[in-house]
């Protein structure tokens, strides 16, 4: 004879007491977990009968009331038969209860079958022993995920505080950056060179022209043009003085000195002619500028240079 029974709630029984289902001829079946709902089957067969059917129609009632969204039907076996015979035999129950589900109006893609066999008993036994706890199908619904409580709505922000608006700067005035410097030139010659016999020094004297345009507040990029007259040596007579410089100083000054370095050529009567490099220094106030600079001849040593002044007035522009 097949038997079946459905799964009873189990909360109201003591933690310590086996709950069991009694079958027609008075075997004793464990029930169910709550929420999961059993069939069980006679040794070798995969087939519902009526009371099956009711367990099933149950199950198909829980899913449709609770929500759920997946079903999980599981096929057991007990030991008797071959391990392989009874996975199939476990996979036939299985789907018997599934296509039953369906029926009930369980939708087919929430239904997933798993063949379990002998693997999973329910009760421990040897092989080829039968045992009807181990003869079943479990049905398991799975509950839907609780909905979130929705989040509390937050606080309305407090209204930023009303700030004047800050006052537009008023445009800087360009500033001049260029400056043009006219003035008297005299440079003191450590080392005369028009007769080589001759140790001693010379005097440069003539006028300098000289461009400083300022790439920053306190860098300038300058320029300067000499012409003047040699004279204390052999060979006195005319000559001429080209350099550019970079001098440093603050713009922002009523009183600017600076420093820098300059680079250039020399060239004349009385003077051999070379290129040099040299260290300056320099102050300007207004449309005053006067500088001085050591002027070191390439192919001298460094205490035979030239001692160079510029003290002359000037334009900014």
């Amino acid at each position: 004879m097949h038997r079946s029974t459905i799964v009873a709630a189990a909360a109201g029984f003591l933690a310590s007491t086996s709950a069991f289902a009694q079958t027609s001829d008075g075997t004793l079946l464990a029930q169910a977990a709550p929420g999961e709902h059993v069939v069980y089957f006679n040794v070798g067969e995969a087939t519902l009968d009526p009371q099956d059917l009711t367990v099933v129609a149950t199950a198909a009632d829980e899913f449709r009331s609770t929500g759920a969204t997946r079903v999980i039907v599981r096929g057991h076996t007990d030991t008797t038969g071959s391990a392989d015979l009874n996975r199939e035999l476990s996979q036939r129950r299985a789907q018997a209860v599934a296509d039953e589900l369906v029926q009930q109006g369980v939708p087919t893609d929430a239904i997933s079958t798993d063949a379990a066999g002998e693997t999973q008993l329910v009760v421990q036994t040897g092989d080829e022993t039968p045992e009807a706890n181990n003869r079943r199908v479990e049905i398991d619904i799975e509950a839907p995920a609780p909905v979130p409580e929705p989040a509390p709505s937050p606080e309305p922000a407090p209204a930023p505080p009303v700030v004047a608006a800050a006052p537009e700067p008023e445009p800087e005035e360009d500033e001049d950056r260029s400056f043009f410097t006219l003035g008297a030139f005299y440079g003191y010659n450590l080392q005369d060179d028009a007769d080589e016999s001759r140790e001693g020094s010379s005097h440069l004297g003539g006028v300098n022209l000289m461009y400083t345009y300022a790439v920053t507040d306190w860098m300038g990029l300058g320029l300067e043009q000499a012409a003047f007259y040699n004279w204390g040596t052999e060979d006195d007579g005319f000559g001429g003085r080209t350099a550019a410089g970079l001098n440093f100083g603050i713009l922002d000054w009523d009183v600017i000195p600076y420093v820098g370095a300059n680079i250039g050529y020399i060239y004349g009567s009385g003077i051999e002619d070379d290129f040099f490099a040299g260290p300056e220094i320099g102050i300007a106030v207004g449309w005053f500028n006067a500088k001085v600079a050591y002027d070191m001849p390439f192919g001298h040593a460094p205490d035979e240079g030239i001692v160079a002044t510029t003290i002359g007035l000037g334009i900014n522009f």
